[in-house]
């Protein structure tokens, strides 16, 4: 049987390189499940000119949203475009209103509200029909990716906090949606995705890395230890733990306190102590000493007690003690060699 853990051995710390102390605590432990996934455009669509016309104004920028009803530039037929220059300088609507009848301008809209990506347009420039102007996108989508680890605790409707990976305050809350397995393979564990569908009031630009955080489980008033401190072997976990010791030899060691008895243990090898000092048979110096200078029939100083003054070896009388002087004799050199 090898040797116990010891009180050296304290409990280990991969990432650290070194055993590192801890302890068992009790409260409440949370499963946090961290996700991490990009935004992205979905139902791309491009708007095109419908006439031959001037681009009169461009009323949108890209990466925004923009409603059904919300113009994104305004086209002028040749006449109308002639009309304007001859006008001079004068506001859209009023000439719209003055001659709609007949050479009303032609406003590009979104078919819905969809997400501006892309602009094609310049004031001023001409343009054919079906001409791309704008590309757009029906809906943004954060598409989230599980580790393997992770896919079990996972399922729809579950909250998810999330946040832009260069700006961690902006955070957002959303529900978990069309969550999928990966298709099993032979040799690969599983990962698993979602998406949620953003909203104009709720969203990141496409592009956007984001990471977030789901709490699928909450325990009250459990055990805890943290996760390095675990050794597995055999199919079995185990935790290194501090005990106090009483007599060692070269194979067994008692154990006095902090582990009772038929408990499983595990004895690690020297790779798995990262860095832990191994308990182990030592010498004890001062006991031979002691016992050194009781067979040379040395007696023990005693501690000075209260009142007792030093007088190097003489007679002193004090108010408390007395101190006598040290007449002993210590008989031959025991190490003295033969005459």
């Amino acid at each position: 049987m090898r040797a116990l853990f010891s009180a050296a051995l304290l409990l280990l710390a991969a990432h650290a390189g070194a055993a590192t102390p801890s302890q068992v605590k009790r409260g409440n432990l949370e499963i946090k499940v961290k996700v991490t996934g990009t935004v992205v455009a979905d139902d791309i669509f491009r708007i095109k000119a419908t006439i031959e016309g001037r681009v009169e104004s461009v009323l949108t920028s890209t990466y925004v949203w923009r409603g059904a009803d919300q113009p994104l530039a305004f086209l002028a037929h040749k006449e109308l475009a002639a009309m304007l220059d001859s006008k001079g300088s004068q506001n859209v609507d009023i000439l719209e209103d003055r001659w709609q009848r007949v050479y009303r301008p032609t406003a590009a809209r979104c078919p819905d509200t969809c997400f501006i990506l892309k602009n094609f347009l310049k004031a001023k420039t001409w343009v054919k029909p079906e001409s791309v102007m704008f590309e757009a996108a029906g809906s943004l989508k954060l598409v989230a990716r599980v580790r393997p680890e992770d896919a079990n605790w996972i399922h729809d409707g579950q909250d998810l906090v999330f946040w832009p990976v260069n700006d961690p305050k902006r955070r957002l809350r959303g529900r978990v949606t069309k969550f999928i397995l990966d298709i099993q393979g032979e040799k690969v564990t599983p990962g698993a995705t979602f998406t949620l569908v953003m909203s104009p009031d709720r969203y990141f630009n496409p592009g956007t890395e984001w990471e977030g955080e789901i709490v699928p489980l909450s325990k009250k008033d459990v055990l805890f230890v943290p996760t390095d401190a675990l050794v597995r072997e055999g199919g079995y976990t185990y935790l290194p733990i501090r005990v106090s010791t009483g007599i060692t030899t070269q194979g067994l060691t008692q154990i006095t306190s902090g582990v009772e008895e038929k408990r499983d243990i595990l004895v690690l090898d020297d790779a798995q102590l990262h860095g832990a000092a191994r308990h182990k048979q030592e010498t004890d110096v001062e006991a031979l000493r002691r016992r050194a200078r009781a067979q040379q029939g040395i007696e023990e100083p005693e501690a000075p007690t209260l009142g007792t003054v030093p007088t190097n070896g003489k007679k002193t009388k004090s108010k408390h003690a007395t101190v006598i002087e040290d007449s002993t004799d210590y008989g031959e050199d025991p190490y003295a060699e033969p005459q």
